[in-house]
């Protein structure tokens, strides 16, 4: 099962998000339910590895985190895939995720990690007006900046891709202590 360990975001914070995406024009905005914070993907598992995952995340205790939204950032490389908006104050959460799943069997392939909510999906042959749009887009809106929130939920997602785009399925959700 296709499946990440991933942050929801408080709905006010999603709804202003979803409005702002949806302004920017460019690419494909992404809608309320699909915006949140990925601590790490998982790719393909069979359900007794999410089953062994689910365990070691309900027996650790994990910290809610006071997260900070700010700046615009075309994330995927020389040709970017997406338009994150950036996020700080979930690194060390980050790492205490990767060490359940290392506790569960799971070994990731090591990836730079850079907290991000996906806001919207860039075209994968972007054409010369594309870029300028990006690029206007980084102009005008680079700089902008998102109320902090505190997060006190972790979830485990299944996603299943579809041609009209992602869709996602909270399986379980983990409680964040304060």
């Amino acid at each position: 099962m296709r499946s990440f360990l991933a942050l929801p975001l408080p709905d006010e914070l999603a709804d202003d998000l979803e409005r702002f995406a949806a302004r920017l024009k460019i690419g494909r905005p992404q809608s309320f339910e699909n915006l949140h914070i990925t601590l790490a993907f998982l790719d393909d598992r069979p359900h007794e590895v999410l089953q062994d995952l689910h365990e070691v995340l309900e027996a650790t205790p994990l910290l809610a985190v006071t997260a900070e939204f700010s700046g615009l950032d075309p994330l995927g490389g020389k040709v970017p895939s997406v338009l994150g908006l950036m996020v700080s104050g979930v690194d060390e959460l980050q790492k205490q995720i990767l060490s359940c799943l290392r506790q569960a069997g799971i070994t990731l392939p090591h990836r730079r990690f850079r907290a991000h909510v996906t806001v919207a999906r860039l075209p994968r042959k972007p054409m010369p007006e594309d870029m300028r749009a990006l690029g206007h887009v980084l102009e005008t809106h680079g700089a902008v900046r998102f109320p902090d929130a505190q997060l006190n939920t972790l979830s485990l997602y299944r996603s299943e891709l579809r041609p009209e785009g992602a869709r996602y399925e909270v399986l379980a959700d983990y409680p964040l202590t304060s």
